[in-house]
């Protein structure tokens, strides 16, 4: 078994039931866990974005069969918002505000507790086990919002 190096820019491939889909590792998100956040494009032709997603690409190479099919420029993501829902306890302790319900962030660190979502295309910020990836670019996981507007 050869070892794969992952590195920022290198796109996989990434077998489901639902047909190939196609990834690009573009950043780790500090604000995140420093988790992997990956492009997923539409089709084969890696032009047109379908969405944004946070997971360990290396987990999903070593142990889920995705495979790295080349590299390309790194766009620059430094505007895309993300957000995560926030429980009760990070309102009371983090925020200090019982009235919030979001955390929303760029890559370029801008960090806010807010009650509603901004009204801008905002893109799901939890860092995803790779063995759930196929199954969201599926379309199949009930849990994952893939952008709100």
């Amino acid at each position: 078994m050869t070892r794969t190096i992952v590195k920022k820019g290198d796109v996989f491939s990434i077998e489901t039931e639902c047909g190939v889909r196609y990834i690009q590792y573009i950043c780790n998100d500090i604000n995140q866990l420093n988790g992997n956040v990956i492009i997923v494009f539409k089709d084969e032709t890696l032009k047109e974005v379908d969405f944004y997603i946070h997971t360990t690409v290396a987990a999903g190479v070593k142990f889920f069969g995705w495979q790295k099919i080349g590299k390309q420029p790194i766009p620059d993501i430094s505007d895309i918002v993300f957000f995560t829902e926030i429980s009760e306890i990070v309102r009371k302790v983090v925020s200090n505000n019982a009235d919030v319900n979001w955390r929303v962030w760029t890559i370029s660190g801008t960090d806010a507790y807010v009650k509603d979502l901004p009204d801008v295309e905002c893109y799901e910020g939890s860092v995803w086990p790779p063995c759930d990836i196929p199954d969201i670019l599926c379309g199949r996981n009930k849990y994952y919002k893939r952008f709100v507007r």
